[in-house]
């Protein structure tokens, strides 16, 4: 009995460790599919804007774009910041005029061995202390689908349910809210990238968080040229929509910027 039992012990064990072994061969074959996946890319951008004269002010802008793409995810981040402040004669002294940051991670997981379909989830946070928010933040998730993928051209369009919070007070608030709106959304995007030839690019990036109460609308074109291996020239081309706004504020804030961007 003793050895029947240290047999079936046996067997039992092996067919245990059988599992995880089958999970690891198969995780090896994806780690050694996800070793073919490309380094993170992408571009650094600052701009410094000085006006003296009639007009006295100072203007810094930066963001980050960054991507890596695998056979099975690809992730995506961004972030961006941008700074005014103006001279006030009267109180002769500089005052800010704008303040705005933007941050996002967006993860997609495609829904095969390089798939056009995918499932994506991504989450964003924007302070803009001149828009009549303090702050919003939204989470999404839902399916999304590449209609074209060539050398020259890829279009991706996605479409999911979200939730958004919105923060009207405290002025200086990050995170705490003693006045927010929440709602649920339907996150839908659209981005296409035209590789126009070696050195320049094209990119467009549509998306609308469409709520009960209001909408949140960001478009965003981008296009660089490269000087060199590692420095482009770029032009951006930023709206923001906001379709309900505190009384006295506008609805869209347009942003442009030209300058030099470093690729890696």
């Amino acid at each position: 009995m003793r050895l029947k039992a240290l047999a079936a012990a046996s067997l039992a064990a092996a067919s245990l460790s059988a599992i995880p072994a089958a999970a690891l061969a198969e995780e090896g074959s994806d780690a050694a599919v996800e070793e073919e996946a490309s380094p993170w890319t992408g571009e650094i951008a600052a701009g410094i804007e000085m006006k003296r004269g009639n007009t006295r002010s100072n203007s810094y802008s930066s963001n980050i774009n960054a991507e890596r793409d695998s056979h099975y995810w690809r992730h995506t981040f961004k972030a961006e910041a941008t700074n005014e402040e103006q001279y006030d004669d009267n109180k002769k002294a500089y005052e800010r005029s704008a303040e705005r940051y933007f941050g996002s991670y967006k993860l997609d997981r495609k829904l095969g061995y390089d798939s056009p379909n995918y499932l994506f989830n991504i989450g964003t946070y924007e302070k803009d202390n001149f828009s009549g928010f303090q702050y919003q933040w939204s989470y999404a998730l839902g399916l999304g689908r590449r209609f074209i993928d060539n050398e020259k051209h890829t279009l991706d369009g996605e479409a999911g349910p979200g939730y958004r919070q919105s923060c009207v007070e405290p002025q200086d608030g990050y995170r705490h809210c003693d006045d927010k709106e929440e709602q649920g959304i339907l996150r839908v995007a659209m981005k296409y990238r035209w590789q126009i030839s070696e050195s320049a690019r094209f990119t467009e990036e549509i998306s609308s968080e469409i709520g009960t109460d209001s909408t949140s609308s960001r478009a965003e074109s981008v296009l660089t040229s490269k000087i060199n291996a590692s420095f482009s020239l770029r032009v951006r081309h930023l709206v923001t929509h906001e379709s309900k706004v505190p009384a006295g504020k506008k609805e869209a804030d347009h942003e442009f910027s030209v300058g030099l961007a470093y690729t890696f």
